[in-house]
Order: C-alpha cells, then structure tokens, then sequence
C-alpha cells in the first residue's frame, strides 16, 4: 500500500473520530438537575429526579441512609441518602463512590434513592483497579514488541525477523 494513501487514511479517520466526539459533546443526555444547581437554588429542585455520583462519607445501617458528598462548581454539596437497599449498605464503606437515582427532597439535602450502584465500595477498590491496568497494560505492550517492530520510514508495523 502506497503511504500517501495511508496517511490519507489515518487523517480521515482522526478528522471522522472528532466530527463524532463534537456531536455527542454537544447533545444534552442530562435532564436532571446537577449537583451545582442544587447546591445554588436549593429549594428549586424538591421533587424533581436526580442522577447524581458522589463519595460516601458514612453509612448508617440501622437508619438506612449513606451521607453523601457530591462535588460542585462551587464547592461541595452534602446529602443524605435515604430508602437505600440493605445489600447496598452491607458492601459500603466510607470513601466509596456511589451512583444515586432518586427524588431530590428537603431543600436537596435528601435524595430518597430509587436505584443506587456501588462504582467503588472503598479506597481499596481504587487500587485494584488502577493495579490490573496498569499490568495489563505492560502485558499488552511487552507481548506486542516481542512479536512486532516499527518501521518509522514506512510507517508500519513488520513481524520480528522479516526485513
């Protein structure tokens, strides 16, 4: 294949990658209120839906609630949780992340949680998860350059041993 052709090639597929990115940046998938709307206008939201993420700060298991803080343009918002689902509470610690899905209550300082999903049970988590990232990613790397090698002059990629 001849490099003009595939230059032409990358550049269009780059050009194509940020025309998508550009559309979907500009579309409004939230129509909930954010947790900067209902930190500055807090009486304006009472009743309305809300999917909002936040870390966990504490857990009250007998209550049933989780505390809360959700992070804001202007500062941070503190909430309470209420209605969450008992399983939830057993596997949540402080430090966690959390999704809420709820009604926004009490001068949106109460969330009453329809659906909650655990991102992060603790900081543990965080950990593990940026750990086997970062092995699978020297895996990835280690297990490609010993199999291929760049040709910068053609700009393409040749098996080891083949010139």
């Amino acid at each position: 294949m001849d490099d003009r052709y595939r230059v032409v090639g990358i550049v269009a597929l780059v050009f194509a990658t940020g025309v998508l990115c550009v559309g979907f940046g500009a579309a409004d998938h939230w129509t909930t209120p954010t947790p900067t709307e209902l930190a500055t206008d807090p009486g304006a939201h009472d009743g309305d839906r809300a999917m909002l993420f936040g870390e966990v700060q504490g857990v009250d298991r007998d209550a049933g609630t989780v505390d809360v803080t959700l992070g804001t343009d202007v500062g941070s918002l503190e909430i309470a949780v209420s209605d969450v689902e008992p399983s939830t509470l057993a596997a949540l610690e402080p430090g966690g992340s959390l999704q809420i899905y709820g009604t926004v209550d009490a001068d949106s300082t109460v969330v009453a949680a329809e659906r909650t999903v655990i991102d992060y049970r603790g900081p543990a988590d965080y950990r593990y998860v940026y750990g086997t990232s970062f092995l699978g990613a020297v895996l990835a790397i280690v297990a490609f350059v010993r199999h291929w090698r760049i040709d910068v002059r053609r700009l393409r990629f040749l098996p080891r041993g083949e010139e």
